[in-house]
C-alpha cells in the first residue's frame, strides 16, 4: 500500500475499504447512539460513509485517523439528527438496543443486565448533542486529547462534562430501576 510523507512521518494512504474494515464496528455503534429505527439507522450509517469516502482525499493527517473519523461520523449524525428533528417537530424515540451484554450465568440476570443496557442507552440518547457526543466517544475509548479534537471542547471541559453525565445516567437508571 502506498505512503505519503508528512512532516517526515508516514502513513499509510487512507482508503474506505480499509477504514470500513478497521472502523465499522465502531460507527454502527455511533449510529445507534442517534438512531432507534432500523431504516433511518442504515440510512445514517450510509450517509457517514459517503461523507467519508468524500472527505478522504482531504484527510491531511494533522490528527489520527480515528480521531478524523469519528469527528466527520459526529458531525455528519449530528446534522442528520437536528434536520429530522426540524423536520418532524418531535423528540428521538426511545427503544432497542445497541449491542447485547455478554451473557450472564442466570437468565434472570441477563434479563436484568438488557434492561439495564437499555435504561443505560436510552439516557444517552436524551442527553444534549454535545454531551452524547462525548460520552459514546469515551465509550469508544478515545482518550481526552482524541475527544477535544473531535468535539471541539478542552480536555478539562471533557472531563467535568463525563463527570456530569456519569451521575445523570446513574440517576436516570436508577429511576427506571425504581419505577419497576
Amino acid at each position: 500500500m502506498p505512503s505519503e510523507t508528512q512532516a517526515g512521518v508516514e502513513r499509510p494512504q487512507t482508503s474506505l475499504a480499509r477504514l470500513m474494515e478497521q472502523y465499522e464496528p465502531a460507527l454502527w455503534r455511533l449510529v445507534n447512539s442517534y438512531e432507534v429505527d432500523g431504516a433511518r439507522r442504515e440510512d445514517l450509517f450510509q450517509e457517514i460513509v459517503l461523507g467519508l469516502c468524500q472527505a478522504i482525499p482531504r484527510f491531511r493527517g494533522d490528527s489520527s485517523e480515528r480521531t478524523w473519523l469519528y469527528r466527520i461520523a459526529h458531525n455528519i449524525a449530528a446534522s442528520a439528527l437536528y434536520s429530522r428533528r426540524r423536520r418532524e417537530r418531535s423528540e428521538l424515540p426511545i427503544a432497542e438496543a445497541v449491542e447485547c451484554f455478554a451473557a450472564a450465568g442466570h437468565p434472570d440476570e441477563a434479563l436484568l443486565l438488557r434492561e439495564k443496557r437499555d435504561a443505560m442507552l436510552a439516557a444517552i440518547r436524551e442527553l444534549p448533542g454535545i454531551d452524547r457526543q462525548v460520552v459514546v466517544l469515551h465509550l469508544e475509548g478515545l482518550n481526552y486529547e482524541e475527544i477535544e479534537h473531535v468535539s471541539g471542547l478542552s480536555q478539562s471541559a471533557i472531563a467535568t462534562r463525563l463527570t456530569r453525565i456519569r451521575a445523570r445516567l446513574a440517576e436516570a437508571v436508577r429511576k427506571k430501576e425504581v419505577c419497576k
